[in-house]
This record gives C-alpha cells, sequence and structure tokens, in this order.
C-alpha cells in the first residue's frame, strides 16, 4: 500500500453529485462471487492538473484495484486526463498510483450525498460542475504485430512498447485546412493553433479529422516535399510461426481554445500510446481467458453524465454471452449504470468518416435538439436518448400517404439501436410486413402492399423481432390524449422511449410534453413523418415538422391510441 501523498494547498474543482452517482453505481453491482473477497470499497481521482479540475472519482472494490487496472483505465481515459489522486472511506483503501491527494470520504456522506460534508472534510475543493469543451481531433492509425506461437503475450507487450517508443514519428494533417501536427519543439510552437476551431466547441459534436502519416526518418523537423511517409506501421519478427494482428486504431485527443501546437502535438502521442496499450491489454486479457489473439475495434463513448471522452477498443469475435460479460465488467469498472446499456457498439461515437456506424448516417439525429426559440409553459419532459428522424420519401420508398406509421415504427427502432438495446438494423416497411404475415397478423397479399399500420401492429412487430413489451394508451377523442399528458411526462422520465400516437387516419411520434400544472395548459414535443423534402434541419424545425403543438392539435372528433415502448430493465 502507498503512504498517503502530502497535503495539496491548491484549490481544485470537483463534481460532488458525479462522484456520489459513481458510488451509487458501483454499489449497485453485486459484491465478488468470492465470500473471503476484501469488499472495501477505495478509489482513483482522475482529473486536469494544469486546471485544476477532477473528472472521474472512480470507485473499485478493493480487489479491483490493482496496478494493471489503473492502467486499462488511464489508457482508456482521454489524453488529457491523468491520475490525480486516491480516495479512502472511513479512512480504509487501497492506495495506488502516484497521486497528489487523498479525498476524505465516508459512507454516510456517500448514502446521504452531503455536498457540506464533503467539502467540511476536504477544504482544498469547490464543488462546481465541470463543463464539457474542446473539439475533438481524430485520426485512424494502422498497425499490424507479428506474434509467435505460444509466446503471443510477451509479443504483444513488447509490441505495444515499440509502437509507443516510435509514435514520435507520426504525423497528423488535415489538407482541407492545412493544418499539420507533428513533432516538434516547444520554444518553435505556433500559438493558439486550433482557436478557430476549438471556440465554443464540444468533444462529441465537433470533430477536426486528420490523416495519420509515419515519417521513415527520424528527423521529423525535416518539412520538405520528399520525406517519405507512410499510412501505417508495421512489426514483424523472423518467425515462421505467427499470428498477425492488425488493428486500425481510432486516435482521439482534444483541442482546446488557447492550446499551441505543442500541446497539440503532447496531446496527440499520448493518445496514440493510450491507444495501443488499450489494444495489448485487451488482447493479453483475451489469451490470458483462453479465447487467443482476438481482433478488436475502436469505439468512442460518452457515457451518461459524464464530461470527457471514454475510447475503448472492443472485441469483434467474442459470443454475445463473452461480450456481454466484458461489458459488464467495464460498467462496473467505470462506474456506470448497472442496469442500462452505455458501451454497444450502437451507442459509440461516430467521429470519424469511417467510424462504425450501425444507422444511415444521412438521417438527422435528434431534430428537436435545434428548436432553439421556445419558452416553456410548465415542466418539460422529453425523449431519453438519441434517435433518428424517419419521414416519408426516404430511402428510395414512395410511401407518402400511407406509410406514416410505418416510419414512426423505424424512429423508435432507431432509438432502440443508439441506446444499446439492439444491434439489428431498422426494418424496412417490406421487413415489418413480412413479419406481420409471419405472425399470422396479415395474409400473404400484404406484403408488398401500400397498406396502412397502426398501433396494434408496431406492437406485435416491436415484440416480435425485439421481444419488447408496449403499454398503450387508449382514447376516445383529442381533449382525452390532453388528459393523459400526466401520464406521458412519466413514461419520459422513466422509459424515455419516443412514443407513437395514431388517430384521424395519421401517425405521429411525441418526443415530449410540456405541462402547467396550475393552470392545466399543455403542450406537445410532435416529430412528423409525413415530411416530404430533404435532410434540412432549419426547414424542419422553422416550418413545424418537428416542433412544439397546442392541444388543439389533436382532433376532438376522432379517437387517439397511443404506443409506449417499454425498454429492458436489466440490459447492458
Amino acid at each position: 500500500m502507498a503512504a498517503p501523498p502530502p497535503p495539496v494547498k491548491e484549490s481544485w474543482t470537483i463534481d460532488t453529485q458525479a462522484m456520489f452517482q459513481n458510488y451509487s453505481n458501483l454499489r449497485s453491482f453485486p459484491k465478488s462471487q468470492n465470500a473471503e473477497a476484501n469488499t472495501t470499497i477505495g478509489g482513483l481521482v482522475f482529473g486536469r492538473k494544469a486546471r485544476k479540475q477532477v473528472i472521474h472519482v472512480i470507485f473499485a472494490y478493493a480487489e479491483d484495484l490493482t496496478e494493471s487496472n489503473l492502467q486499462f483505465l488511464e489508457s482508456s481515459l482521454s489524453a488529457d486526463i491523468e491520475l490525480v489522486g486516491n480516495l479512502t472511506i472511513d479512512g480504509q483503501s487501497n492506495l495506488i498510483g502516484n497521486g497528489l491527494f487523498t479525498l476524505q470520504l465516508t459512507h454516510r456522506m456517500l448514502e446521504s450525498r452531503s455536498i457540506s460534508e464533503f467539502l467540511d472534510m476536504n477544504v482544498m475543493f469547490n464543488n462546481e460542475h465541470v463543463l464539457m469543451e474542446g473539439a475533438s481531433c481524430v485520426s485512424k492509425v494502422g498497425y499490424e504485430w507479428s506474434l509467435r506461437a505460444g509466446r503471443e503475450q510477451e509479443d504483444v507487450k513488447s509490441a505495444a512498447e515499440r509502437l509507443s517508443m516510435a509514435s514520435f514519428r507520426f504525423t497528423h494533417v488535415n489538407a482541407e485546412h492545412g493544418l499539420v501536427i507533428r513533432e516538434h519543439k516547444k520554444e518553435t510552437a505556433t500559438q493558439k493553433y486550433l482557436d478557430k476551431f476549438s471556440k465554443g466547441a464540444v468533444p462529441f459534436k465537433d470533430v477536426i479529422q486528420f490523416t495519420a502519416m509515419q515519417s521513415l526518418t527520424r528527423d521529423t523537423s525535416n518539412d520538405t516535399e520528399d520525406q517519405k511517409l507512410v499510412p501505417t506501421v508495421k512489426v514483424t519478427k523472423d518467425n515462421k510461426h505467427f499470428t498477425r494482428l492488425v488493428t486500425i486504431g481510432e486516435v482521439v485527443f482534444p483541442a482546446f481554445f488557447g492550446d499551441s501546437s505543442f500541446d497539440l502535438y503532447t496531446r496527440a502521442r499520448e493518445a496514440f500510446n493510450r491507444r495501443a496499450n488499450n489494444t495489448m491489454m485487451v488482447t493479453v486479457n483475451g489469451i490470458r481467458a483462453g479465447r487467443g489473439v482476438t481482433t478488436t475495434t475502436s469505439a468512442t463513448y460518452l457515457p451518461p453524465g459524464w464530461v470527457s471522452l471514454l475510447h475503448l477498443q472492443l472485441p469483434t469475435k467474442w459470443t454475445e454471452n463473452e461480450q456481454k460479460s466484458y461489458r459488464v465488467r467495464l460498467h462496473r469498472l467505470f462506474n456506470l449504470a448497472s442496469g442500462k446499456p452505455c458501451l454497444r457498439l450502437s451507442q459509440s461515437l461516430p467521429l470519424h468518416s469511417d467510424s462504425v456506424r450501425l444507422t444511415n448516417k444521412k438521417l438527422l439525429r435528434e431534430p428537436h435538439l435545434a428548436i432553439s426559440n421556445y419558452q416553456p409553459i410548465g415542466v418539460v419532459t422529453t425523449v431519453n436518448g438519441p434517435y433518428n428522424y424517419h419521414h416519408y420519401m426516404q430511402d428510395g420508398i414512395d410511401d407518402s400517404g400511407w406509410g406514416c406509421a410505418y416510419r414512426s415504427f423505424q424512429t423508435i427502432w432507431s432509438w432502440f439501436i443508439l441506446n444499446g438495446y439492439t444491434e439489428k438494423s431498422v426494418p424496412s416497411h417490406r421487413d415489418i410486413q413480412q413479419t406481420l404475415v409471419t405472425i399470422g397478423d396479415k395474409e400473404q397479399k400484404f406484403v408488398g402492399s401500400r397498406q396502412w399500420i397502426g398501433s396494434t401492429e408496431i406492437n406485435y412487430v416491436l415484440n416480435e423481432l425485439l421481444k419488447i413489451e408496449c403499454r398503450f394508451i387508449t382514447t376516445n377523442s383529442g381533449a382525452e390524449v390532453v388528459e393523459r399528458v400526466r401520464e406521458l411526462a412519466r413514461h419520459f422520465e422513466t422509459a424515455g422511449t419516443p412514443v407513437m400516437i395514431g388517430g384521424n387516419m395519421l401517425a405521429h411520434t411525441i418526443l415530449g410534453v410540456d405541462f402547467n400544472e396550475n393552470t392545466g395548459e399543455s403542450k406537445f414535443l410532435i416529430l412528423d413523418p409525413h415530411f416530404t423534402g430533404s435532410e434540412d434541419i432549419k426547414t424542419i424545425t422553422s416550418k413545424g415538422w418537428c416542433a412544439w403543438k397546442p392541444a388543439s392539435f389533436w382532433s376532438t372528433d376522432h379517437f387517439y391510441n397511443m404506443v409506449l415502448p417499454q425498454p429492458p430493465t436489466d440490459a447492458i
């Protein structure tokens, strides 16, 4: 056990609510199945030293507080974030790593989420939410490792070390904007190098894409045109029996306002080294578990409540049970929720043009977030999680006049993909029709027709293909839709899925409600599948295709049925 670090006299920022939530998330996981395991809880504190910000307080049972887990955590975090401290709870913990300070915590404080008690015991901290900021610089780097039979673990480790030592050779180029991030001395750095891109940026949305090149000369300061560059690095051994492991790593590093070119180069190199180390550790663990040498794919996430990105190499050839066990381990290790998907491949951020996507990248995602001029009348509750906007005339299908419910269904399905509940692609109109025939709800002639479907059919297909249960709200008129606004608000607070509503021979998607308890006034956030134009967010939000609608939007002369899909509560 390491000795506690000396007291730090500087003032740091910490988000105590995020810390309390991490503790709660860890406690939601069962303790070790080993009855003799030490169930003492300790943890690690990661942050930005230069800014004196705590970004993550990661709690762990004593059995998980190991140097290998520390290395894995660091290799998965953003390149600007490092270990800055440890923590003790009621004076007990295993201290590892070289932190600057040790947080003093108690179980009572953590269970009651007492901010005042924390600040009294840790006077060097200010409680403040850390804002997410900076653009994401993204570059694809390929590397190839040759692993001798019987010595794969040894060769993976040595290959990762050599790759890290050679990382100075990589140059990252953005030809469109004339940007080059490469090795150079701090004294020759260009100040505020990417400020026009990073000012006001957020890392999950604002991306600068680079192409990675490797210099074949040691003198990387030579900027002449005849300097040889190749897109990948190859590590080989002269051995007849080996496995060749090829990885395309997605190297992501932040660019903050005010960064110099040297800051960015240092961060790019650190991000590359972390990606190589993460690949190495996943590969070694797979070999130790008897799964052999496995290929991996890069995935970048913004988990719920996080203010920085998470970078992982995910195994691609493991069975679904093996992958689920691995995700459970990652959720526990990073203090993510125990009953909700966070790290499915479908939830990764498509930062690079070649990033893995399980939905159509041409579709608009979460158009309601672009509504900027709405003034709430009461308490607003909306869909929880991303979705894509499906509407008439997409995918080369002319479904104007009959396909609105199909499109609302597709929007709902996209929510289940993007929130990690399935990796099955969005069903086409024909897929939906065939499913209804397969379960005996429709005759064969229904397939390929232009016949409508409604709320009942949507429920059947979700249940058949995803095993998703749905709740129903049935009303006799539009006036009753308004009367059920509290039920809709509870749905968005708990389940969080889009709601399909059908009536008056039309289908719409409800994304949220705004309800004033005092006046009884309500409004509905509507996504309209009847739109036939192109994916222009300005047109869609300004012309009412995605907009807040008054209660009078629903006809008092027609009945309405609402389908409220219920996501599983035990999925990871």
